[in-house]
């Protein structure tokens, strides 16, 4: 947990005392894509590799979708009873 800290303060010192220049900023950048993109696919490899969450699939596989139905209802909901309150038209 220390190393984490200590990481997340130096990122924080480095970014605040602006020590990286333009070039170095595109190149963190891109790194991060890289990173990303290979902490994405080991945790699609361990998952995979793992016989009780394959098994389990179907079943989690429908709740996310429920969830994921329920979620972009809520919003539509949302935004259309705040866009009621917020932008009413006055009537003529």
């Amino acid at each position: 947990m220390i190393y984490i800290f200590i990481s997340l303060l130096l990122g924080f010192l480095i970014g605040y005392k602006k020590w990286l220049n333009e070039k170095m900023i595109l190149l963190n950048g891109k790194l991060q894509t890289v990173f990303l993109l290979l902490l994405i696919f080991v945790m699609g490899m361990s998952i995979g590799m793992d016989k009780s969450i394959l098994t389990q699939l179907p079943a989690l596989g429908g709740t996310a979708f429920i969830f994921a139905v329920a979620a972009c209802i809520g919003s539509v909901i949302v935004v259309y009873i705040i866009s009621r309150i917020f932008f009413k038209e006055e009537k003529k």
